[in-house]
């Protein structure tokens, strides 16, 4: 049964003719005809009363314009959702960790998101963005794991990493911090999925520093709950919560930094309009990490 089909019944049905439906469709009489006998045949019902005068739905015809129609409206919506010229119309699903979304997806979206598609996220670790993003189908991965290869992909930015203390601490006043007096304080840090771990572990091991006693959290707002009650410093990426001071950390006088990516099928019917709206991303992000993007 093809959609075209289907439109052509219902057109019939509401010109009363069949010469009415095929105006209507702009297609010849005959071809009308042609087709609607052979819907009749498929279904094995009648379905127009074609006695004198305009033509009469059935019982089963009215039964089927009710399934007809529902067919014609779900199409027309599906066209216009992969349809990258209606950009209103369009809904992506972006797959980030917890604190990507919180930090910078829904600041972006409250900032700028009439001008892109309904923005909508899933939240996932960040070294299985991009395996989540492709199980459940979704169409933009943001992570501080590159996208894996054959994804179109952008280096967004650098992303600090930071110490954070509540007042009180003696580090609430520093303007930065070398990872080697960080490692005399109790540390809480985030467990080794995630990639701000990973980098403060590199760190350690370049500059030959011994692991300070630490506690491993899974959550980043859990970490920093437990840091606002002085349990530690808690060490990871992204905004302070709980009046906590965010210090950056050091690394021989460098800044300790993580790269954040975005990634996408580069076959995605909407492509472009991705595209766009990675660029757009990537020039708001400075504006709540103090970096530069970077191309």
């Amino acid at each position: 049964m093809e959609l075209r089909v289907i439109r052509y019944f219902l057109a019939a049905a509401e010109a009363g003719t069949v010469t009415g439906g095929a105006e209507l469709v702009r297609v010849s009489q005959p071809a009308v005809s042609r087709q609607l006998a052979a819907l009749e045949r498929e279904l094995g019902v009648q379905l127009f009363d074609r006695g004198h005068g305009a033509l009469k739905l059935t019982h089963a015809g009215r039964r089927f314009a009710v399934m007809a129609n529902d067919i014609v409206q779900r199409s027309e919506a599906a066209r216009a959702f992969v349809d990258p010229g209606h950009v209103q119309d369009l809904r992506f699903t972006v797959v980030a960790q917890h604190t990507t979304m919180l930090h910078t997806l829904a600041p972006f979206t409250a900032a700028r998101g009439a001008a892109h598609p309904v923005i909508d996220v899933i939240d996932s670790a960040p070294a299985r963005v991009f395996d989540t993003a492709l199980r459940q189908g979704a169409d933009i991965g943001v992570s501080t794991i590159p996208p894996p290869a054959g994804w179109a992909g952008r280096r967004l930015i650098e992303v600090d990493v930071m110490a954070f203390v509540p007042p009180g601490h003696p580090l609430v006043r520093a303007q930065s911090i070398e990872m080697r007096e960080l490692t005399t304080y109790p540390l809480i840090l985030m467990d080794r999925s995630h990639n701000a771990r990973m980098r403060f572990d590199s760190a350690l091991v370049e500059a030959e520093i011994p692991l300070a006693a630490h506690i491993e959290m899974n959550s980043a707002p859990m970490a920093l709950g437990h840091a606002a009650s002085g349990r530690g410093v808690a060490v990871l990426t992204g905004a302070g919560m709980f009046g906590l001071e965010a210090i950056p950390v050091l690394l021989d006088g460098s800044r300790l930094c993580i790269s954040l990516y975005a990634g996408w099928d580069p076959t995605h019917y909407a492509a472009d309009t991705i595209e766009r709206w990675v660029d757009d991303y990537q020039s708001w992000l400075p504006t709540v990490t103090g970096h530069e993007g970077s191309a």
